[in-house]
């Protein structure tokens, strides 16, 4: 009996460090409770600078309300109501990403390369002009489509994030993160809708619909909901992968009510 016991909290033993294994050292560590970046709770409902504190100083301000971290990959945005943050974005895509040279990400939609237009063009001639190339490219470089005038960050996140114990990274689809969430024992993310209107979600977890995905796992009811301090994670698709993780925090409001 003591032989079979051994063995059995042998097995326990290498699950959990196989488990753990799965998951690499990671900065952040997000859940709908706890928000972290190297050990350092995230100051959510508390001014720019508090953030200062943990991220140093941002690079840029969009707009008078986003603070962008352009070497990080990340941004913050104050709330409506009055200056404090209640969202952080992390982004796994920008201007420089496939996707973005080619005008499809949801912040920049239409904002082409050069490479970008003239392959669409099949190389027309036309794009071979001096000129019109001398345009293209004054415009995507000073002119208004110029990245400084995009809330994307100059560099993306490159590091592997822990959300909720499933690991999710830069490149990944929703199959491959809900892979990584029912190994985790978690439940899967599914489409939500496309602009956080209530009106396209159909909860599935194979569309390749732009939008967002979630769990659908807050809350029992409205009453527990509207007294609840909780984050809303939300993962943008676009074009099939992951563009960005969309971290809303909420107290009382209704984000996902059916």
């Amino acid at each position: 009996m003591k032989y079979f016991l051994i063995l059995f909290l042998n097995s326990t033993f290498l699950q959990c460090q196989t488990s753990k294994a799965d998951i690499p050292e990671t900065d952040f560590y997000i859940s709908e409770h706890t928000i972290t970046y190297k050990n350092q709770e995230l100051p959510f409902g508390k001014p720019v600078a508090e953030w200062i504190k943990i991220f140093g100083k941002y690079n840029r301000v969009y707009q008078t309300s986003v603070y962008i971290w352009d070497d990080l990959g990340i941004y913050v945005s104050e709330s409506d109501k009055n200056s404090t943050i209640d969202e952080l974005h992390i982004l796994f895509m920008n201007l420089d990403s496939p996707l973005g040279e080619m005008g499809k990400l949801e912040q920049a939609k239409g904002r082409e390369t050069l490479e970008s237009i003239r392959k669409r063009n099949d190389y027309s001639e036309l794009y071979n002009d001096k000129d019109i190339i001398k345009e293209i490219n004054n415009n995507l470089t000073t002119g208004s489509d110029a990245p400084q005038n995009f809330i994307y960050p100059f560099r993306i996140y490159t590091k592997s994030l822990n959300i909720e114990g499933a690991e999710v990274k830069e490149g990944m689809k929703v199959s491959d993160i809900n892979k990584k969430r029912t190994a985790a024992d978690l439940p899967v993310i599914k489409y939500y809708d496309a602009d956080m209107n209530n009106k396209n979600e159909d909860a599935s977890v194979t569309t390749l619909s732009n939008g967002y995905f979630t769990t659908f796992n807050s809350f029992d009811n409205d009453e527990e909901r509207s007294k609840a301090d909780f984050y809303n994670i939300m993962y943008r698709q676009t074009e099939g992968e992951i563009e960005y993780i969309r971290i809303v925090h909420d107290k009382g409001q209704e984000y996902f009510k059916f």
